[in-house]
């Protein structure tokens, strides 16, 4: 009998360096394989859907009175303090005349050769009415008896008239002659008292120390803390979507609560503001009133806070998270996760705030969207929602 060929028999190194290549394109194919990306999910439901419009604000007292000198004089130390409070008509400060000023000697010389000068036209003066007063006395001597016309009587009782508004004017350039050199005629040392417009709390002092103070020299601030209300400086473009009796709420007072408020006035004029960049905005003022005046905290004056303002609100709105949204051309989108994929699918949005925006039309309650949605994220990618994930809320 012929014998068989025998084949060739592989060796055991062959056996595993096959196996090994064998491995290595298993692995590289299972690496290169497109697999699900892992994404966080939200559902499309109904809840409350809200606009805000936050700034900064400043409280205030709605009436501030400032209480100035109302003479110029030595203004002694107030006593008062911030917080103290104030009666209407009370004494907050009195003010004692102020002390002439000194001259020199050829100042002094001139002021008293103007009141010698004074001093003389005031006895010529008084000398030209006792002459006018004998004179009328004869004439209306001779008008009775029939010797003097009436218009000389007329005459003689106007020249008195005259001489003696002559001599009231020299006695009053004399007293300011007086005056100008020092020895005027007023009482010295007699305070003049200030006293408070209205009932309230010292704010601040503005002249708290002794010295000579001039007429209409702010002294002190005054108000009542009762009548508080809040002043914030929001952007015209906003100011115009705000309604009035708007609910708000105060945030960031230094306390946890949060404080409601409704908007009373909006102010008609707007002012130009730099902000930190160096850009010029149109602010407004919107002023805000407490709520609830007597459950507040005790805010002063000047106080700093967040403004928080609701332009609108619907109850039970569909909504669509913001986190969800991608822009679509000039619209908005969504990638919606249809058996896996996710389907990039247009909607049509209201409005809403930082976490919702009211769905008008291209979803229904229930189904699913992709959260922030990155650039990896296609058309038709398969996709696997992360665990834990729910409803939008």
């Amino acid at each position: 009998m012929m014998k068989r060929p025998s084949l060739p028999r592989l060796s055991l190194a062959r056996w595993l360096w096959t196996a090994t290549g064998l491995v290595l394109v298993i692995g590289l194919v299972w690496l290169a394989w497109p697999r699900p990306l892992q994404v966080e999910v939200a559902v499309i439901d109904h809840g409350p859907v809200r606009r805000e419009i936050i700034d900064e604000g400043r409280t205030r007292i709605h009436d501030v009175f400032v209480i100035s000198a109302p003479v110029a004089g030595n203004l002694q130390r107030i006593e008062l303090h911030p917080g103290d409070p104030v009666s209407r008509g009370a004494v907050v400060a009195t003010i004692l005349p102020a002390d002439p000023a000194l001259l020199d000697a050829r100042l002094a010389q001139e002021a008293a050769a103007v009141v010698t000068a004074a001093r003389s036209a005031l006895a010529a003066a008084e000398a030209g009415a006792d002459l006018a007063q004998r004179d009328r006395t004869r004439v209306a001597r001779l008008a009775a008896q029939g010797f003097a016309a009436p218009a000389a009587l007329d005459g003689a009782n106007a020249a008195l008239r005259a001489a003696r508004a002559e001599v009231s004017a020299r006695q009053a350039e004399l007293q300011r002659a007086r005056i100008a050199a020092g020895g005027g005629a007023t009482q010295p040392g007699i305070p003049t008292p200030v006293r408070s417009p209205a009932s309230g709390r010292v704010l601040q002092l503005l002249r708290p120390s002794q010295g000579v103070v001039l007429i209409g020299t702010p002294l002190l601030e005054l108000g009542d803390p009762a009548n508080l209300e809040v002043v914030a400086e929001f952007l015209s473009q906003d100011a115009m979507l705000i309604p009035t009796g708007a609910t708000a709420f105060l945030e960031g007072w230094g306390g946890e609560t949060v404080l409601p408020a409704r908007v009373s006035i909006i102010e008609p004029f707007a002012h130009t503001r730099i902000s930190a960049l160096g850009i010029e905005e149109q602010r407004v003022n919107v002023i805000l009133h407490l709520s609830d005046p007597e459950a507040a905290p005790p805010l002063g004056h000047g106080f700093r806070l967040d403004v928080r303002v609701v332009v609108s609100e619907t109850p039970n709105a569909l909504r669509v998270p913001t986190d969800a949204l991608v822009r679509n051309g000039t619209g908005w989108a969504v990638f919606r996760i249809i058996d896996g994929r996710a389907r990039l699918t247009p909607i049509r949005i209201g409005t809403g705030d930082d976490r919702f925006r009211t769905l008008l039309e291209g979803l229904t309650a229930g189904e699913r969207v992709i959260l922030f949605p990155g650039d990896a994220i296609r058309d038709g990618s398969r996709v696997r929602g992360a665990s834990g994930t729910g409803p939008a809320d």
